[in-house]
């Protein structure tokens, strides 16, 4: 009777896996990862104070550090020599997630709430605006 309900557990497992792991990428997905991106920093860019922004993107623990840790120093220039679809989303992604996670430490859960589910800068005119005009 075990034996039974782990094989029957296994093949669902199998089935799921298989099914998660074969979602198409497309370049459209990394398209709207990389819009996020934009969507996300514009956030991170109202209202503060010169500087800060750079110091949670670039700075030590920033970011970018953590994503040359994660993908190598190098991942920006092979981006355009021939990385797959596949890496090129995970990265996208990633770097969102970490984004995301600077964005809460920076302004704190109600920015990221703000912005939740908006892909693109053309969907917050407000933010574009404000943030352009600040720095003019």
């Amino acid at each position: 009777m075990k034996s039974k309900i782990l094989i029957v557990g296994f093949i669902i497992l199998a089935v799921a896996l298989v099914f998660t792991g074969c979602q198409k990428i497309t370049q459209a997905n990394i398209d709207n990862e990389l819009n996020r991106w934009w969507v996300i920093y514009y956030k991170m860019l109202e209202d503060e104070i010169p500087g800060q922004t750079s110091e949670f993107v670039a700075g030590p623990d920033g970011v970018d550090r953590t994503l040359e840790y994660e993908f190598g120093r190098d991942f920006l220039s092979v981006w355009n020599d021939g990385a797959s679809i596949k890496v090129k989303y995970r990265y996208a992604k990633r770097r969102n997630e970490l984004m995301e996670k600077a964005l809460i430490k920076f302004k704190g859960e109600d920015a990221l709430k703000e912005i939740e589910g908006v892909w693109s800068l053309d969907e917050v005119p407000d933010l574009w605006e404000k943030v352009n005009n600040a720095n003019e």
